[in-house]
């Protein structure tokens, strides 16, 4: 046993990787990281008492020779006599369709696939074959992009059943390796191409500094990711115990109570509410979004500010409040006629003739009784936009619909999307919550509508 397998195996047992008894898929691009792992686990596998199978994936990114690395693999495979199971994915339709980059869309691509074959063949453990300077590389992309504790903690050496049993290793150490053994491999030509994101960094900013500052660059950002890690760790676990009482999510929408948030510390809030707007939006908020978020609860009810990824952060009265801003969509204008019904937003709303009811106020809030003496039997039911007005049952004179929904402490998520009915260009009612004084009942009254919503 030479130094490197030592390293690579004292690294297995160190962090429990493997299991007597463990079925691991391997996956197996053709390149000289993906070729060592696989040798290296056929020749201990007897040691670690584990079956073993390869997958390839096929990007459809480079034409022949992405069908020559798929050729390769499988005849390496059946070489070894190992299952082996191959799946052709277009990972360029997918960064179209979802917008994101070809990288991206490959790595999706990837463990969707590692984890649709491991189920389907009975793997308990997908091996990948990334090494010491994937991880440098990781890092040092995340800190660029601001993406925090968690991202300068590196590519985690188990998770779920993903396992990365070469991460110890440098990629000169593994191409030392498969030289002085003369085993063939292959090279992807795109590793060269510099217009991507980590092939800027590999190929031309990590070798400035190993040449100028630490020649054992991989190696000194491995051990700080362990040490970021540990950290890591242990902030989740005070995020996890606030997290509950902090974030709520429904609708689609996430609401912060400010009271639980100003009451942990300090130092974790930025975390707490980044935690959150991974889990439900599904994206990496920036630096700016945090702290957006943060001193939003600072400022007056109402306050609103637009953050990345399309989201708007609001300012409640008890809450901030996170969502996704729709586009702007054509005004929905519902005609109504007397005597008919229509279902609105899920519920059903009527207008018809009534027997006389008595003036005054009316205790459900979703039935009124209107004097229809000088009504036309055409109504609309619409969203109140700035500028509306009416005359609030009870109150003297007119006031902003804006206004009065402020009063009634009507949030800013829900104001957004209150519905008015109209007649002849009047409100008659905020639906749900009051009457126009003008519509009241009176001794007077000679014809009265039932207005409905259930």
């Amino acid at each position: 046993m030479n130094k490197i397998e030592q390293k690579v195996i004292k690294f297995i047992d160190g962090q429990k990787l493997l299991q007597k008894g463990d079925r691991v898929l391997i996956a197996l691009s053709g390149g000289p990281d993906s070729v060592f792992l696989l040798n290296l686990l056929l020749k201990y596998k007897n040691r670690f008492k584990i079956e073993i199978g390869a997958v390839h994936i096929n990007h459809l990114l480079r034409g022949k020779d992405a069908s020559e690395d798929e050729n390769f693999c499988s005849r390496l495979t059946n070489d070894f006599d190992i299952a082996f199971y191959s799946s052709r994915k277009d990972v360029k339709a997918l960064a179209k369709k979802k917008k994101i980059s070809v990288e991206e869309a490959g790595r999706e691509i990837r463990y969707s696939e590692f984890e649709r074959i491991s189920k389907k063949y009975g793997f308990n453990k997908v091996a990948t074959a990334h090494n010491c300077n994937d991880n440098a590389e990781t890092v040092l992309l995340n800190l660029i992009k601001g993406a925090g504790l968690r991202g300068i903690s590196g590519i985690p050496f188990k998770r779920g059943n993903i396992i990365r049993p070469i991460i110890s290793l440098t990629k000169e150490e593994i191409l030392l390796y498969l030289d002085q053994n003369k085993i063939r491999y292959r090279i992807d030509p795109s590793n060269l191409d510099s217009s991507y994101e980590r092939n800027f960094l590999r190929n031309r900013i990590i070798p400035e500094i190993k040449e100028k500052l630490n020649p054992a660059f991989e190696e000194t950002i491995l051990h700080s990711s362990e040490i970021f890690k540990d950290v890591h760790q242990y902030v989740m676990s005070k995020i996890i115990k606030s997290f509950d009482s902090v974030v709520k999510y429904q609708g689609g929408e996430l609401k912060l109570s400010i009271e639980n948030l100003n009451a942990i510390e300090k130092e974790i809030r930025a975390e707490v509410i980044k935690l959150a707007m991974e889990r439900y939006f599904l994206i990496q908020p920036t630096y700016t979004d945090l702290k957006k978020v943060e001193l939003l609860s600072e400022k007056r009810v109402g306050e609103m500010e637009e953050l990345s990824q399309n989201l708007t952060v609001m300012r409640e009265r008890d809450a901030i409040l996170i969502y996704r801003k729709e586009k702007p969509k054509a005004e929905r204008v519902i005609k109504l006629d007397l005597g008919k019904s229509i279902t609105v937003n899920g519920k059903d709303f009527s207008i018809k003739k009534a027997p006389n009811a008595s003036p005054g106020y009316n205790s459900n809030k979703m039935k009124e009784y209107i004097a229809g003496d000088n009504i036309k039997n055409s109504f609309i039911i619409r969203k109140w936009k700035p500028g509306d007005k009416f005359y609030p049952l009870g109150m003297k004179g007119q006031k902003n619909i804006s206004d009065f929904l402020a009063d009634q402490k009507v949030s800013p998520s829900k104001k957004k999307d209150q519905l008015v009915l109209t007649n002849g260009n009047r409100i008659v009612w905020v639906i749900g919550l009051r009457i126009d004084d003008r519509f009241k009942i009176t001794s007077n009254t000679k014809k009265v509508y039932e207005l409905c919503m259930n």
